[in-house]
């Protein structure tokens, strides 16, 4: 009578194996988890940290025309992240962490150019700042010397940068130039 029951048990545990679908076959989606472990949180550019806040960068209207070769570049515009607030201590080291993933080109380091009717043959560039020559920051790759920013006894900082479009291509084509690339502050 065991024995029976026991090739009943077995039976019924390889059916019902056969039965439920393997958990490792395929991958529906994606979760990505992002915050810090700090006591520091500066606002930035007035604002608390947090998806709502939004720097806009004008590059202004631009002719395809202007790009006469590959590597052309429009004026440069400058912007900055301008570091405040009671949670801005003093001493602490800021550092920009740009999210490597999305638009994104590992190939040149630029931003890829989005929306309905983009221009073709062009990405934006964005550079560190904060010293004379400014280095290029290689999105979709590791930034291997990232700007740092050190919060003041009035409790601020500045992060400065400058962007511009580049062409990547022989011919630019007319359309939209926007883009944009999510960041994280890390406090040192």
């Amino acid at each position: 009578m065991k024995r029976i029951s026991f090739v009943s048990l077995a039976t019924s545990s390889l059916l019902f194996a056969a039965l439920v679908p393997s958990l490792s076959q395929a991958t529906d989606g994606v979760v990505n988890f992002s915050g810090s472990i700090t006591d520091v949180t500066c606002n930035i550019n007035g604002q608390a940290p947090g998806e709502g806040n939004i720097t806009n960068v004008e590059l202004g209207r631009i002719s395809p025309a202007h790009f006469t070769a590959i590597g052309v570049v429009s004026p440069s515009k400058n912007f900055q992240l301008a570091l405040s607030g009671a949670q801005c201590s003093e001493g602490t080291k800021v550092v920009v962490d740009f999210d490597q993933v999305g638009n994104a080109d590992p190939v040149t380091g630029n931003l890829k150019l989005i929306g309905a009717a983009p221009a073709t043959g062009v990405q934006i560039q964005v550079f560190n700042d904060h010293v004379a020559a400014g280095t290029k920051i290689p999105f979709g790759q590791s930034e291997t010397t990232p700007q740092i920013a050190t919060v003041a006894a009035d409790k601020t900082a500045i992060l400065k940068f400058k962007a511009n479009y580049v062409a990547t291509a022989a011919t630019v084509g007319a359309g939209s130039g926007n883009s944009f690339v999510r960041y994280t502050l890390s406090y040192k």
